[in-house]
């Protein structure tokens, strides 16, 4: 299952060779009442309630993301962690502030949540896989639907989340090895099957981004180290990638989004680097190396660009957000008003409005940062 096999990359260093596809993602049924103004698909039949310890841990598997991480973290990334590296230098600095949270009530919340969009209206939606769904809030932060997908087919385990030109949501549904593409109006799904590498290794979708003309839409597939590219015209499915540390070469490519020049970045969460794709789908190059210090990257999973073409990058282990321009010099990182790193609690998936606003699912806290930048970019 993803979130376990979560747990295991947040910990480890990065392996030297490829280690065996991670499957069997275990049904978890989590008790929450219905206290949204509307459910979409909601299955006739209640979820099951069953205690989080069934589910590969369960409730040790919280508590590590709070007290055991540590022991596994590189002696350098301990200090950083536990007092703190001293403020960052101020030529690094880009000042922020978390303005407010987005979340479900606490009896009810969502559970390790993923990825974010966010469309033109304002709205936010929000991939809450644990408990088969996504989450839509209104601009003012109040729940305001509940998607399930379609009734005959709802979502499984969905991870990634994008918002196209025209408003429909990609919805990278990882447990059914497919997209699911959600109209604007509401009214409908389409169903897109992702292809498998092989017999036995079904297509692991963690991450979806469609490009701003609408030509093509772009899948990291996770545990068969790829990106998949749909024409979107022909639907016609290119593979690009394979398991390896070189450039166009993966270690378990996760999250992605649109960069500068129309260029596709993609974080890779065992890599410890970001990759450029070119809009011919040639590689581009690369940002970051393995590390625990500024500028490195120790576990990168959410990235977003902001309107001056900086590239965000959400370090989850180490709970910090670092900027860097497409030829990979780090801009600075995002801090409070003292200049020390603005801390976030497993950051994930991230996107910027077209106010500059910034939005960051925080897995560990079970909702969403919404950060307001206090300068633009260069």
């Amino acid at each position: 299952m993803f979130w376990r096999w979560w747990v295991r990359d947040t910990f480890c260093k990065a392996p030297s060779s490829p280690p065996p596809v991670l499957r069997g993602r275990d049904r978890v049924g989590v008790s929450w009442a219905n206290r949204c103004s509307t459910v979409e698909g909601k299955p006739s039949t209640p979820t099951p309630t069953l205690p989080l310890s069934t589910w590969g841990g369960g409730n040790s598997l919280q508590q590590a993301t709070r007290t055991k991480r540590w022991s596994f973290l590189p002696a350098a990334a301990l200090a950083i962690l536990a007092v703190g590296a001293g403020p960052i230098p101020a030529e690094n600095r880009i000042p922020a502030a978390i303005t407010r949270t987005v979340e479900l009530p606490r009896n009810h919340p969502m559970t390790m949540p993923t990825d974010v969009a966010v469309d033109a209206l304002g709205y936010l939606y929000v991939a809450d896989g644990v408990n088969d769904r996504i989450a839509r809030f209104a601009p003012s932060g109040n729940l305001d639907a509940i998607l399930y997908g379609p009734k005959e087919s709802p979502l499984s385990r969905p991870i990634g989340v994008a918002i196209d030109r025209d408003g429909a949501l990609w919805i990278a549904d990882t447990g059914n090895h497919r997209l699911l593409v959600r109209s604007p109006e509401g009214r409908d799904y389409k169903t897109i099957s992702v292809p498998s590498a092989a017999a036995d290794k079904p297509a692991d979708p963690t991450g979806v981004v469609v490009r701003s003309d609408g030509a093509r839409t772009y899948v990291a597939d996770c545990d068969n180290q790829r990106v998949l590219v749909l024409d979107n015209a022909t639907g016609r499915w290119t593979a690009l990638g394979e398991w390896g540390i070189s450039l166009g070469q993966f270690r378990w490519p996760f999250m992605l989004c649109m960069g500068p020049e129309d260029h596709v970045v993609v974080s890779e969460s065992v890599g410890a680097r970001l990759q450029l794709i070119s809009s011919d789908n040639r590689w581009a190059g690369q940002i970051g190396h393995f590390g625990v210090a500024m500028g490195d990257l120790y576990r990168p999973k959410g990235v977003a660009v902001d309107g001056a073409g900086r590239i965000f990058v959400g370090d989850s282990s180490l709970g910090v957000i670092q900027a860097f321009n497409d030829a990979g010099k780090l801009l600075g990182v995002v801090t409070d008003d003292a200049g020390q790193p603005l801390r976030f609690d497993h950051p994930m998936g991230m996107r910027f409005d077209a106010a500059g606003t910034l939005y960051v699912v925080e897995l560990g806290a079970n909702r969403v940062a919404v950060v307001a930048l206090k300068t633009a970019g260069k």
